[in-house]
């Protein structure tokens, strides 16, 4: 598929003002004021930096005129592309069925995106939007070029997810690494933000979750430049650090207890050596 790159990522969050607060420690850009109303069943706030939080009114009616959100968390990976309709095309090509196809002008909040939507059943359970921006000179950057290291999605094998995504994103997935601790197994796209995670076996919290929770978008990691500086701005914001490693050479990674559902993490990769560029990550946590 012709993708451009990670453009944003949707949540659902109980609270707009506690998300601005978290989010915005890391997402470089600005808020953009609530939108939404109790017609469009439900309110949001947008960052330039590529996080999308929607608070829903009923988790029973469909939100924005489009689908429903029936529990909190990281929805969909949304990708950019030039051409929407392109994009529904080769992705029905490659397998994937269209959910719904609904533009921000359609449902009365201005020219500015057309999104699409697709059936998870497809993608392992990982929620998948194109976006097309239709403003010309639009200034949303990339978020995987700004602020996101990966975002983490769970599967029970890592085989098949891999197979299929690298086939979808048009380039391969880092080597995989082992965390004995977690139990798991992770490969990360270098060049679209995505990471898989997989339990080894039974046990360890990567399978705890997986029994519990299904398979599903349930970690962001943010990249850092100043780690020491960014995990004390967390901590004054009631996040609690729940794991503090090295996930591979020159690699080092923060987790906090979930917030709302997601479980968050910061990582740099300063140390060994990754150059700021689009297919190593650059930017940082703000």
């Amino acid at each position: 598929m012709d993708l451009d790159s990670l453009d944003h990522v949707h949540l659902s969050v109980p609270d707009l003002d506690r998300a601005q607060e978290i989010y915005g420690l890391w997402l470089p850009g600005d808020f953009t004021p609530v939108y939404g109303s109790d017609a469009l069943n439900a309110f949001g706030v947008w960052n330039m930096s590529g996080g999308d939080f929607i608070q829903v009114l009923d988790p029973a009616e469909p939100v924005f005129g489009a689908s429903h959100i029936p529990s909190l968390g990281v929805m969909s990976v949304s990708f950019r592309v030039q051409d929407i309709d392109v994009g529904i095309e080769q992705a029905v090509a490659a397998g994937l069925r269209l959910r719904s196809r609904v533009g921000s002008e359609e449902i009365g909040m201005g020219k500015n995106v057309i999104q699409a939507q697709f059936y998870a059943d497809e993608t392992f359970s990982l929620g998948i939007e194109l976006v097309e921006r239709e403003i010309p000179g639009d200034p949303h950057v990339p978020m995987n070029e700004s602020c996101i290291d990966a975002i983490e999605h769970t599967v029970a094998d890592i085989a098949g997810p891999e197979a299929l995504l690298t086939s979808l994103l048009g380039s391969p997935f880092d080597p995989p690494i082992v965390d004995p601790e977690a139990g798991a197994v992770s490969v990360r796209h270098p060049g679209f933000g995505l990471q898989l995670t997989a339990p080894l076996g039974a046990g360890g919290p990567v399978y705890e979750r997986l029994q519990a929770q299904g398979p599903g978008l349930h970690a962001i990691a943010f990249q850092s430049r100043d780690l020491p500086g960014d995990v004390e701005r967390a901590k004054a914001c009631q996040l609690t650090v729940v794991r503090d490693r090295e996930v591979s050479p020159g690699v080092r990674e923060v987790e906090f207890a979930p917030e709302s559902g997601v479980i968050l993490r910061l990582v740099d990769r300063a140390a060994n050596g990754s150059a700021a560029t689009r297919l190593q990550g650059n930017g940082g946590a703000q």
